[in-house]
């Protein structure tokens, strides 16, 4: 006995699901010389003035799906890693005050690299947040060198503006050249890397040479007006 009639006919060789609902997937790759920041810009834009019909909607994933969620870990690890520091040097200095003065290089840093990847015309990927997590123990020992040894000059009888004065002529050239040897091997990954590693090193080049020229005007500054002789 026949129940059914059977034909020929299109049917998907695939179906495909995201979150229980039927999808249909679309990939693209960039064209040489466009972000990927300024590709899904475009893209979002005229789907947002699409009028899809009724249960039909879209989902951005790929790469900035990923960068999302690494970014989500890559911050709560940022965020534990800045506590723990904090917690070492409140052990070291036996102050507060002080590891706080220590961590006002972090926005200086910060500032460099923003400035640094604007002229670079780079965007803030996934290795930029990267360079940006190096950069900070980085910035945060130029500090830590300043203040560590105007402690060590005070305990030994000097005052406080000579021991900042003599602090900052010894470390000046050590701090100095540190950076400058950074930003020397950074330059051919920072120059060749392509859209991928460049960003990651713009951010260290820019935040390293901003903040370490100004580290070494605004701690000492901060220093003399919160710590008490």
């Amino acid at each position: 006995m026949q129940v059914a009639d059977i034909e020929f006919r299109n049917a998907p060789s695939e179906i495909r699901r995201f979150n229980y609902e039927r999808t249909s997937l679309i990939t693209a790759e960039l064209t040489k010389g466009t972000s990927l920041d300024d590709a899904l810009n475009l893209v979002i834009r005229e789907l947002e003035r699409f009028d899809f019909p009724e249960d039909y909607g879209y989902h951005i994933g790929g790469e900035l799906e990923s960068r999302k969620e690494s970014f989500g870990g890559m911050q709560r690890a940022v965020v534990i890693a800045i506590l723990l520091v904090f917690a070492v040097l409140v052990l070291q200095f036996n102050s507060y005050i002080q590891p706080l003065i220590i961590f006002t290089a972090i926005p200086l840093a910060v500032v460099g690299s923003i400035y640094a990847l604007l002229l670079a015309g780079q965007t803030f990927s996934f290795t930029a947040f990267i360079g940006l997590t190096s950069l900070i123990g980085i910035v945060i020992n130029n500090a830590i060198m300043l203040v560590d040894y105007t402690n060590w000059l005070r305990k030994e009888g000097v005052t406080k503006i000579e021991a900042l004065r003599i602090a900052g002529e010894t470390r000046f050239t050590p701090i100095i050249l540190t950076t400058l040897t950074t930003v020397g091997g950074l330059l051919p990954l920072t120059l060749q890397g392509g859209d991928l590693w460049a960003p990651m090193g713009w951010t260290i080049i820019g935040g390293l040479l901003v903040s370490t020229f100004l580290t070494l005007l605004v701690v000492p500054v901060l220093y003399s007006f919160v710590v008490r002789d």
